[in-house]
């Protein structure tokens, strides 16, 4: 694969005596700001242009080293720091440790000058794109040129397609301004007393800045943005296919992603910390309890998390099915109100477009985004991105990107993949907030707004969590602390910086506006806590169940059920056969998922009434009442759509006294919403669900009459003992 294109950037910076002005709120100097920008650049092009060059010329250094001055003479104090190379750390460590402030000054147009030469030798027999130059100055040392100096020097730059890009200070940049660095520029500020010399710079960088389209930039503006590294520039490549409609249509089409997560940053090749290139290779260990262990490849299979628990899985299961050539055929239309938000999956959004160089594909693609908008349609196709690959599912949307016709394709799950919530209605007639209420919340939401709650280095107000400034703060983390082990190998990783702070947490301004309306909401909703003793309640039930049986101590012993404080100190694994209240009950203090434990309290239930040779006894009772009343606080979901099967099953079995005299006798039938406000269940369903179906009939004289029921004989066998 060819090895893409890059950018050049030369850096001017200024560490002259006029750099100790301070700048910002912070009052620092304008060199540490100028030097920190400098850094943020070099690390900018590390993580995400690696391909890019960097080379640097220092303005006001004691000595002089350039080629023009050796030539010519007349650039006194200006060195050129670093040739034109890919960016590295090795230059970033004599940037932060070596490169420091002096009593000396020189000319930025004079530095503009040797940066430009020193950029173009520097690109000699190079393939690059274009080319960046990068002034950083407080812009205080005058400059005797004239017109025709000035046109001389921008038509240098723009000879090597580049572009001029200034950071000063004592520029305003709009509150709107959303744009990334060297893309959103500011104006200078006339309302600032600077000096006549400055004022005259300003007059002529607005020249340059204009004829090369270059980008102006508040120094404070310019670090916060560079603190930030964005995504990694990647040229779009299309997914080109034929998307087939019926039999007759086709269309050469051509698919680019469009929104995919971003990656951050990738695995490391080679380590060069030490200016050498040693490869880094990647070791494997396995741990068994935290000790060391050998495994053999031959014994490890592919496994998945569910949560905290592994599945293995076999792929020796997978089912061989070839999907043919890659394609994109349309299955159907259907109206846009059909395709709900919940349907949309996979890891990206596509723009499909026509393919390049198809004029009859691109008309024929607009009719049909025409149609489809005007019909109020959305198209589903199956796509099979490559030969024998898994056939996708897609939905594809008619739009319009930057006026052009195109389709949105998502990828959509399929009906197995469905998983249906139910969730209580919120608004009950005992929960229903009152006009007071509705108005309190009112004002709470319109004294959180998030619009200019943010004061930056430079003084002005912007908006909090606005989306195109909002990073990701873990991989904005990631990329500072691997940039400070490279500089700072032998210090502590740093702790989460105040900007990145701001990302998670409420901003100042906010949190001192919304306070009376907090402590309002606080007055009107009042939390009542509910404490439920239900557990005591059960243990009670059942131990009279136990107390007023006449039966002997074995029927005291099978209940399963013991008060004792042993029992929590006992270590239980899965629910038993023996004590499946108690197991339950035990489990779930040990922490254990409550859908875990509940199916195995389902299958124990079942084995002890439906396999058991002995008679179950008191257990399952208290096994159905631990389970339920469990259900009650933590979501009667699972158990409802349990019991149902349940009756079901008891009542095909016939088992209509255990139905009778347990499930309807203690109720332990559905949890309606009086019960537990997580259920769905209203009242009468919960009523008429003891109601059993009367036997017909019909079905007892159509049974052979040859058939025995193993039930029964069980259940003859189970009155023996």
């Amino acid at each position: 694969m060819a090895r893409s294109l890059g950018k050049a950037h030369m850096i001017i910076l200024d560490v002259g005596r006029s750099s100790s002005i301070a700048t910002g709120n912070e009052k620092q100097t304008f060199f540490s700001k100028s030097k920190e920008c400098a850094s943020l650049i070099i690390q900018q092009m590390i993580f995400s242009a690696p391909n890019d060059q960097v080379g640097m010329v220092l303005m006001g250094t004691e000595e002089t080293n350039n080629q023009l001055n050796v030539e010519s003479g007349g650039y006194e104090h200006i060195c050129e720091a670093f040739d034109l190379k890919p960016p590295n750390w090795q230059n970033l460590r004599i940037l932060e440790n070596q490169i420091s402030q002096s009593m000396s000054e020189a000319n930025w147009f004079d530095a503009l000058i040797v940066a430009t030469n020193f950029l173009r030798n520097g690109a000699l027999g190079k393939k690059l794109l274009d080319c960046n130059i990068i002034l950083i100055s407080p812009l205080l040392q005058p400059a005797a040129v004239d017109r025709d100096q000035i046109d001389s020097v921008t038509d240098a730059i723009l000879a090597l397609n580049g572009v001029l890009h200034v950071i000063t200070n004592y520029v305003l940049h709009p509150a709107s301004s959303v744009g990334s660095i060297f893309v959103s520029s500011g104006t200078f500020d006339n309302d600032q007393n600077t000096t006549e010399e400055r004022r005259k710079n300003e007059r002529l960088l607005k020249d340059m800045l204009l004829r090369t389209e270059g980008t102006l930039s508040n120094v404070n503006w310019a670090e916060r943005k560079l603190s930030f590294v964005g995504a990694k520039p990647i040229k779009p490549t299309p997914w080109n296919c034929m998307l087939t409609i019926g039999s007759k249509l086709k269309l050469s089409i051509s698919a680019y992603l469009h929104i995919t997560e971003q990656k951050g940053l990738g695995s490391f090749k080679v380590d060069s910390l030490d200016g050498s290139s040693t490869k880094v290779e990647m070791k494997t260990e396995h741990f068994l309890n935290d000790k060391p262990i050998d495994v053999s490849m031959d014994d490890i299979i592919a496994g998945y998390m569910y949560g905290s628990t592994v599945v293995p899985y076999d792929c020796g299961v997978d089912i061989e099915y070839k999907s043919g050539e890659a394609r994109l055929a349309c299955l159907g239309f259907t109206a846009s109100k059909n395709v709900q938000e919940e349907y949309l999956s996979g890891q990206g959004t596509h723009v499909v477009v026509a393919k390049k160089g198809c004029t009859a594909s691109k008309h024929k693609l607009a009719a049909l985004i025409r149609a489809m908008m005007e019909m109020d349609v959305i198209m589903i196709t199956t796509k099979v991105y490559r030969k024998d690959t898994k056939p996708r599912l897609n939905a594809m949307i008619p739009s319009y990107k930057q006026q052009s016709p195109c389709l949105v394709m998502i990828e959509l799950i399929f009906k197995d993949e469905l998983c249906e919530l139910k969730f209580p209605s919120l608004l009950k007639a005992k929960t229903r907030p009152t006009e007071e209420q509705y108005n309190a919340i009112d004002k709470l939401i319109d004294s959180m707004s998030l619009t200019d709650e943010i004061d930056d280095s430079n003084g002005e107000s912007r908006e909090a969590f606005a989306l195109n400034n909002t990073f990701n703060p873990t991989l904005q983390h990631v990329y500072r602390s691997v940039a400070h082990r490279a500089l700072y190998p032998k210090h502590a990783l740093p702790l989460i910086s105040s900007d990145l702070r701001e990302l998670t947490e409420v901003p100042k301004k906010v949190a001192d506006r919304s306070k009376d309306a907090l402590e309002t909401v606080q007055r009107l909703f009042e939390l009542k806590e509910v404490k439920q003793n239900t557990r005591n309640n059960w243990l009670q039930r059942v131990d009279k169940i136990n107390m007023g049986d006449a039966a002997s101590n074995s029927n005291t012993q099978d209940s399963g059920l013991s008060l004792d404080d042993d029992t929590t100190r006992r270590r239980v694994v899965s629910v038993g056969t023996v004590t499946p209240a108690e197991d339950f009950d035990i489990l779930l203090r040990q922490g254990e998922k409550f859908a875990t434990v509940a199916t195995q309290m389902q299958n124990i239930i079942f084995e002890l009434l439906f396999t058991s040779m002995r008679p179950p006894g008191d257990k399952v009772i208290a096994a159905l009442m631990m389970y339920r009343g469990e259900a009650q606080k933590l979501g009667p979901y699972r158990y409802n759509e349990w019991i149902e099967e349940f009756k079901t099953i008891l009542l095909a079995r016939g088992k209509e006294e255990f139905w009778e005299k347990v499930i309807v006798g203690e109720k332990l039938g559905l949890i309606d919403a009086q019960e537990s406000d997580m259920s769905t269940v209203n009242m009468e369903q919960a009523v008429s669900f003891y109601d059993t179906p009367a036997k017909g009939k019909v079905a007892e004289e159509t049974t052979d009459a040859n058939y025995i029921d193993p039930d029964s004989l069980l259940d003859e066998l189970n009155a023996e003992f």
